[in-house]
């Protein structure tokens, strides 16, 4: 297994391989038996004529939230079969784009759930390249994950708020909810949250918008959002936090104080 972490709109850079394509992501509904047809903007960033390979791929997300790109051999319950590509290369002269196509045909019999796969826009021999910076010289993956999700027969995620706690993060002392998903599609939780520490200070919290798969839990950040200009701080607990936690088609209301 690969674990990547290219999947923006930025470009890839490093000897013999740049890329930009958006957009980095697609958040998709059908039916049993549809068909979806979507473009992908494939761009040459380098000064040079580029080729790319092009393929579907499995993934899955690691208990920190990276994405792991499996080898090319299907995995259970995989997708991919459904899904049919322009073309398995392309060659770009410097800085030329192609609006890159590709289609999901969903079976008549797919059930109600997720499909998950990866577009992988990489170097023709898939060996690592080496980058640059400043004086020092290491390999890196020329790849770009675009990650694809399609929610079949009107699938959604249920969630629920298992618990909540001050845990230390990147240095600092920080909310970390825990979330369960028992739906069958991956939720994205969003919110603001408002807290109040032993101080006196007045801090506002955003939920970490981090997807959570079907059966996973995950540890989701509350990220201090200061005004303008301003810097997080070190609060002092106990701190009280009040607000709503919200995903697509649900809501958890939070009123509690963590020590």
């Amino acid at each position: 297994m690969l674990l990547i972490a290219v999947c923006s709109t930025a470009p890839v850079s490093a000897a013999g391989f740049a890329a930009t394509v958006s957009p980095p992501r697609f958040e998709l509904d059908a039916n049993a038996g549809g068909i979806l047809r979507e473009t992908v903007t494939i761009e040459n960033a380098s000064d040079t004529p580029a080729a790319f390979e092009i393929r579907s791929a499995d993934w899955d997300l690691s208990e920190n939230g990276g994405v792991t790109i499996f080898p090319p051999e299907r995995q259970p319950d995989s997708c991919r079969p459904w899904v049919r590509l322009e073309r398995h290369s392309l060659k770009l002269p410097p800085g030329g784009t192609k609006r890159y196509r590709f289609e999901i045909h969903l079976p008549d019999d797919a059930s109600r759930g997720e499909c998950r796969f990866a577009l992988l826009i990489e170097q023709p021999d898939a060996q690592p390249v080496m980058a640059r910076a400043r004086n020092i010289q290491f390999p890196v993956q020329g790849r770009v994950a675009v990650i694809v999700y399609v929610r079949i027969n009107s699938a959604t995620p249920e969630l629920s708020l298992e618990t909540l706690q001050l845990e230390t993060v990147n240095g600092m002392l920080t909310p970390v909810v825990q979330l369960k998903n028992q739906g069958n599609a991956h939720g994205r939780p969003e919110g603001l949250l408002q807290g109040t520490d032993a101080s006196g200070n007045k801090i506002d919290f955003t939920v970490a918008q981090t997807p959570i798969l079907p059966g996973q839990t995950r540890a989701i950040p509350l990220w201090q959002a200061p005004a303008e200009g301003e810097k997080p701080i070190s609060f002092m607990p106990p701190i009280k936090i009040k607000g709503l936690i919200e995903w697509e088609g649900g809501e958890q209301s939070v009123d509690t104080v963590l020590e």
